[in-house]
């Protein structure tokens, strides 16, 4: 069973529309989900082989490459990376 990771967030407060939907475009094409409840998270999935620390580094690059790429300079963020599945409710 692979690593799960649950990140919350949270862009500049005053980032316009356009950015944010390019930070989240940007997550999407490289497989993060959307929770449709909570506004600023995302969960992933890593496959078996992935170690905990190649699964933080990759999380933080695709953050750093997702904003970056959307202009965003200032944000926050916060990942739960573990064996179990993130729960909704």
């Amino acid at each position: 069973m692979g690593y799960k990771v649950l990140m919350t967030l949270d862009l500049e407060n005053r980032v316009s529309a356009e950015k944010r939907q390019k930070v989240y475009d940007y997550l999407e094409q490289e497989k993060w989900v959307k929770l449709k409840a909570l506004t600023t998270s995302w969960k992933c999935s890593f496959n078996d082989d992935v170690t905990r620390d190649s699964a933080v580094k990759i999380c933080k690059q695709d953050i750093d490459n997702a904003t970056k790429s959307a202009g965003v300079l200032t944000f926050h963020v916060a990942v739960q990376v573990g064996k179990g599945e993130v729960e909704e409710f």
